[in-house]
């Protein structure tokens, strides 16, 4: 199993993230990688939801955990170990989600920080975090992930409206981006990079020929589950943790066709506009309880 090492942890600790390259083989992504190629829409699943110039990002959550793929990935000891590492305690699997761009996609993800509307949610502490995982290459051409390096250290700044979408103040981005380093993440396939739920980031729009779809896995402390109502799909569940071997033994199912995602209007109350909603019969929305004007 790969274990997170002291330098690790320390990066962790200063960048408010670490990045893991190599932390799957291109063959554990491999499934994975051809099934979104294959089917870009993930069976109908896929939504669209309008960046802050009304331009389409395609994404897909999901909090329920299936023996398909995308529903073991999340449960990977190696994937598990490390998010428990750098919480220092125990964690449980908040959601999962796939977000995709397709070659010449215009969207963006603008400038946010994933505590920014999970405090909204009722989570006390910002001890969270999520996992990206480079299902294709991220290079700038294709709507890489970008970074303000260490700004996790700044805490949680307000969200609000931004245009057709929801970011981050823009005063404090712009002081921020005075202070700290903006780093663009260039992954290859299988390279992983945890990232604190404080960290600012955004991704730019594919202006290649080339699909860029990353699998993002988000963690609580199980001991700061939601206290607010209306948080059941979020609530502390314990998480099956299985082998790392569960890849490539085939210790799965389909690549995500019995998955149940969310595919109505997001993982959402986060204040973004549905331009389409996912067509998938097993498909179900979210029950969250939570305004979608933050």
């Amino acid at each position: 199993m790969r274990k997170l090492s002291q330098a690790e942890i320390s990066l962790y600790r200063a960048d408010g993230y670490v990045r893991l390259p190599g932390f799957f083989s291109a063959a554990e992504i491999e499934p994975l990688r051809s099934a979104c190629h294959a089917d870009p829409t993930l069976g109908g699943a896929l939504m669209a939801l309008a960046d802050s110039q009304g331009n389409a990002q395609e994404v897909v959550p999901y909090t329920e955990l299936s023996n398909d793929l995308v529903g073991v990935i999340p449960r990977l000891e190696r994937v598990v170990t490390a998010a428990e590492t750098l919480l220092g305690g125990a964690p449980y699997h908040w959601h999962s989600k796939l977000s995709m761009k397709q070659p010449g996609s215009a969207g963006t993800w603008d400038w946010h920080q994933d505590y920014g509307y999970w405090y909204h949610q009722g989570v006390l502490r910002p001890d969270m975090l999520t996992v990206a995982i480079a299902v294709d290459e991220n290079t700038t051409e294709n709507g890489c992930m970008s970074v303000v390096k260490a700004s996790h250290k700044l805490g949680r700044i307000e969200h609000g409206r931004k245009g057709e979408a929801s970011g981050v103040d823009q005063a404090r981005l712009e002081q921020a981006l005075k202070h700290l380093e903006r780093v663009e993440w260039h992954l290859d396939v299988g390279d992983a990079v945890y990232f604190h739920c404080n960290l600012l980031h955004a991704s730019g729009s594919n202006t290649s020929d080339r699909p860029r779809t990353i699998i993002h896995c988000s963690y609580n402390a199980v001991d700061n589950s939601p206290f607010l109502p209306g948080q059941e799909a979020h609530a502390y569940r314990p998480l099956a943790v299985v082998p790392d071997n569960a890849i490539v033994e085939g210790a799965w199912d389909t690549v995500f066709s019995n998955q149940i995602f969310i595919s109505d209007d997001g993982d959402s109350g986060y204040g973004y506009k549905v331009l389409r909603a996912g067509t998938r019969a097993d498909s179900q929305p979210p029950r969250m309880g939570v305004s979608a004007e933050l």
